[in-house]
């Protein structure tokens, strides 16, 4: 065996569970022990162009550093210098005129940073983009490694034609990265053979995902292949199942000198993140890979303790059939938005309505004062800390929350579901008929406001609702628990814009 090189990304894969927001400490003992060890290069983080970090972008949980790992940042975490340090890019994140001016910002002459690799992730469509980034990117002295995406969904042909038009462009590397997991040794020796006969396989590396259990044994076949070198990962964590576990890799190297001190770190720092996170194979990680489906899909599932396992494999089975090889929760949209017409629903006597959000905020709401003060009350969506029992309404419309949130929001009692006429659930209106009231959503990109439908761009709960009760003429709607972001509040603007230009009557009210 030839002495394959080590890339270890556990803070970068692994941020995919943690939103990259590893501490401090954890990151500077990884680095300490890391040092010590085989490992040849450490893969630090990505470096996106963006500049919200420490906040979280709109709406979502805080967001680390390590996302964008920009060199002020690093050089506080006493980097090894012993050790290569890599950061990983998405080309599609410096295309186009403006893209390219942030990777100018975002890299200067690697002499002056401690970063020296930049890995390129690419799919094969985007290969025509990869050429500019990889040219720059060696004229700043990096070596360059263009990371090709899905390829076990390629041809043998296209692989060696990615890899040839980089190793053209000045790539130092070039990665076959399994996205799905689904890779078997037999396919590594079959584009091996293939592609030796126009590219010395030292140049090839190996990222694999562990969906079906096969992590060591294709990185084994990759290696007797003569690839250059393999990605790791300690206790595997990273997107999806995960990766490769070091452990594991050093075990097959029969270095346990270097096994006892990742160990040592692990129980320290990376067993209470398996707890919290729980990454590893599974069989709806093995079910996405036998199918070609993002494993992003599944870790939105798990994470997301609502669904119940009857719902994960419903909703595989569909994106089975919709070839979901990109991720994009919008997805789901296709399945629900075939609707069936209705009766138009009635205009309600009372004049204000009270909307809570999923907000901690909103459990401070006294839904009985705001009754005796005339208001009907609701949720947007099904919020489990809020006594359902003491609303209206509930309104629901996006797929991924109905899937989640149906069964237990047709259980209580005299809470009304405003949802749209969705023909996947017509056994749960027809059982509940005297529940439901249907109210169409559908896609376009301009709102519009009617009697017995709305529109929009993406299917949001929040449009919804405030369309129902403007279509409803509902004069007051006080909102509480909203978060206040970007998003937010440009939906806010839009509907006040629409709500003036058709000269509707109602007021929305932020608590």
């Amino acid at each position: 065996m030839h002495n394959v090189k080590i890339l270890d990304c556990t803070l970068r894969d692994g941020g995919y569970y943690n939103n990259w927001d590893f501490s401090t400490n954890l990151a500077k003992s990884y680095l300490n022990v890391l040092s010590k060890s085989s490992v040849d290069i450490i893969e630090i983080g990505f470096r996106k162009p963006i500049t919200n970090i420490g906040s979280g972008p709109s709406g979502l949980r805080k967001v680390g550093k390590f996302l964008t790992s920009n060199d002020k940042f690093l050089s506080n975490l006493n980097i090894p210098k012993n050790k290569q340090i890599s950061v990983m890019i998405d080309l599609a994140d410096y295309t186009g005129n403006e893209g390219y001016q942030k990777l100018k910002q975002n890299f200067g002459k690697s002499k002056n940073s401690v970063v020296s690799m930049v890995r390129i992730a690419c799919n094969y469509t985007d290969k025509k983009k990869l050429g500019k980034i990889i040219r720059y990117l060696k004229s700043q002295e990096y070596t360059v490694c263009a990371n090709l995406m899905k390829f076990t969904i390629l041809k043998n042909s296209e692989i060696s034609s990615f890899f040839k038009f980089a190793l053209k462009s000045g790539a130092s590397y070039l990665y076959l990265a399994d996205s799905f997991g689904n890779c078997l040794p037999k396919k590594i020796k079959s584009i091996s053979s293939f592609l030796k006969k126009e590219i010395d396989l030292n140049y090839l590396g190996f990222h694999s995902h562990d969906n079906m259990g096969n992590a060591l044994n294709n990185t084994i076949a990759a290696i007797n292949e003569g690839f250059g070198i393999i990605d790791t990962s300690i206790m595997g964590m990273g997107r999806g199942a995960g990766n490769l576990k070091l452990e594991n890799f050093l075990s097959y190297k029969k270095n346990f000198v270097d096994k006892k001190r990742i160990n040592f770190f692990s129980k320290k720092h990376m067993q209470v993140l398996l707890k919290k996170f729980n990454w590893g194979k599974n069989k709806y990680y093995e079910y996405s890979a036998k199918n070609n489906i993002h494993p992003t899909f599944v870790q939105r599932f798990l994470e997301e303790e609502k669904f119940k396992k009857k719902h994960i494999l419903k909703i595989l089975q569909f994106l089975k059939k919709n070839k979901a090889t990109q991720y994009d929760m919008n997805i789901f949209d296709n399945l629900f938005l075939k609707t069936n017409m209705f009766k138009k629903t009635k205009i309600f006597n009372t004049a204000k309505l009270a909307i809570l959000c999923d907000n901690p905020e909103s459990k401070k709401v006294d839904l009985k004062k705001l009754k005796s003060q005339g208001y009907l009350t609701s949720s947007l969506n099904y919020i489990n800390f809020i006594n359902s029992n003491n609303l209206n309404f509930i309104f629901m419309c996006n797929a991924y929350r109905v899937f989640t949130e149906i069964e237990e929001a047709i259980k209580t009692k005299n809470t009304k579901l405003i949802i749209p006429n969705y023909k996947i659930l017509k056994n749960v209106f027809k059982k509940n008929s005297t529940r439901v009231i249907n109210y169409n959503f559908l896609k376009s990109k301009d709102i519009k406001i009617k009697k017995d439908f709305c529109t929009y761009q993406k299917n949001l709960v929040l449009i919804y609702a405030l369309s129902f009760c403007i279509s409803n003429y509902f004069k007051e709607i006080t909102i509480f628990g909203l978060t206040k972001n970007i998003s937010n509040y440009k939906i806010l603007n839009q509907i006040n814009k629409y709500i003036k230009l058709k000269k509707f009557k109602s007021k929305i009210i932020i608590k």
